[in-house]
């Protein structure tokens, strides 16, 4: 009987050519025209001006006369004291990150501001990141690079304005990035030193270790068809709870659902067909939309079995939405409740879950609560897996999903009305 159940479903969505349109044909629709009209959008220069405020307490002549007064005390020989100063001048972190690589190459990007009160100036809201070097850091820092003095006490801190979260992530990615590459440089300079080399030029020496560019966090790009792809079709797969509820409710006011308990077929078969039929409409849904997408617009999965993983899931919540809906409409005699969520809640949905904007860029609280959202979850879980994400990186996605579509059954179960109504 519930196969029967089942069948009747999935043909009477076969037949209601209008339901199909909505399902399949409008998100690929507006996956094309939002992917070439943001794709030309992002295939232009991108132009940021980001402010980054620099608060240094100390200076290289100070640390210099410093850490020779410390090899004095220890006895090293002046000729040796000569060539770690030079070393150590050419190798202090601040004036390469600041003068070098902030205000030189990067002039186009940053707009760098030296200012005197590190707590006056994390008051400013205009600076997207403040960069603060205490005092005595390049001596602490020299002693520990040339004589593996116990580690340094002192380490520069980056201040991010979470108001400007695109900015402060381009900030964030660039010193972080550039730290990696200067403790490489110091290990080899450490070597250069000790086999009596000629110290290397850390400028000449980033030039040599660029390699291929990727996104700033190392993970492959999201495009516009990428992101557009997934966000109308966890959208769209949305308006199948108000299909399957509406059908169910048009179901109890031609007595079908009385003829199934007349029947002694118990409510929870009826129920689980809602359930089952939900799923398999979601699943060859976003099975169909993301194939399409791959044939015309190459949007590809590295893993496959993520994808199968997140499908099904999501699935799943769509599913259990769909019972809660259909006891809600059973429960309150009405068919206005699904027709509320396909008319309102979807959109708000949508909203929060960033099926038309990525808040990743734009605002990290909106994206720590599109995640909450079951669509966000969905969306968050399908981009990670596109950028190659483990298994264990989409833990968070995949719990969320199966949490709520359990949860949302059990309240189902709960309201499903166990007799004959009316």
């Amino acid at each position: 009987m519930l196969l029967a159940f089942i069948k009747k479903d999935l043909l009477h969505l076969l037949r209601d050519k209008k339901e199909v349109l909505i399902l399949i044909a409008m998100p690929f629709i507006l996956i094309t025209i939002l992917g070439f009209a943001l794709g030309g959008v992002t295939n232009q220069e991108t132009k940021l001006d980001i402010a980054v405020a620099v608060v240094d307490q100390g200076d290289v002549a100070g640390d210099l006369q410093l850490l020779e007064e410390w090899m004095t005390g220890q006895n090293i020989p002046e000729a040796a004291q000569m060539q770690i100063k030079e070393a150590a001048e050419q190798s202090s972190l601040p004036e390469i990150l600041v003068d070098q690589v902030m205000k030189e190459e990067l002039k186009e990007l940053l707009t760098v501001t030296e200012e005197r009160s590190l707590s006056e100036t994390l008051e400013e809201e205009k600076y997207a990141a403040v960069l603060s070097f205490p005092k005595n850091y390049r001596y602490e820092t020299w002693k520990q690079q040339f004589f593996d003095a116990e580690e340094a006490n002192k380490e520069f801190e980056l201040f991010l304005n979470e108001e400007n979260g695109l900015e402060a992530n381009v900030v964030s990615d660039l010193i972080e990035n550039f730290t990696s590459q200067m403790r490489l440089f110091t290990v080899l300079n450490k070597d250069a030193q000790m086999a009596g080399q000629t110290p290397l030029d850390f400028t000449t020496f980033a030039e040599e270790i660029k390699g291929e560019k990727v996104t700033l966090d190392g993970k492959d790009p999201i495009g516009s068809f990428d992101y557009f792809a997934v966000g109308m079709s966890v959208m769209f797969a949305l308006y199948v709870v108000s299909f399957v509820a509406g059908y169910a409710y048009h179901e109890k006011r031609t007595f079908v659902y009385d003829r199934v308990l007349l029947a002694n077929a118990p409510p929870w078969l009826y129920g689980a067909s809602k359930w089952i039929s939900a799923v398999l409409v979601v699943f060859v849904q976003l099975c169909v939309l993301f194939g399409l997408s791959a044939l015309l617009y190459k949007v590809y999965w590295p893993n496959v079995v993520h994808f199968l993983l997140i499908t099904f899931l999501f699935s799943c919540v769509i599913g259990s939405f769909a019972v809660l809906i259909t006891a809600l409409n059973y429960r309150f005699e009405t068919e206005r409740i699904s027709t509320m969520f396909s008319g309102f809640l979807v959109s708000i949905l949508a909203f929060l879950g960033g099926s038309f904007i990525p808040w990743h860029d734009v605002s990290e609280v909106m994206w720590k609560i599109g995640s909450y959202t079951p669509n966000g979850a969905a969306l968050q879980g399908y981009l990670q897996a596109m950028q190659g994400d483990t298994l264990g990186d989409l833990m968070d996605p995949l719990l969320t999903l199966g949490v709520t579509a359990v949860l949302l059954l059990i309240i189902a179960v709960s309201l499903f009305p166990k007799r004959r109504l009316g």
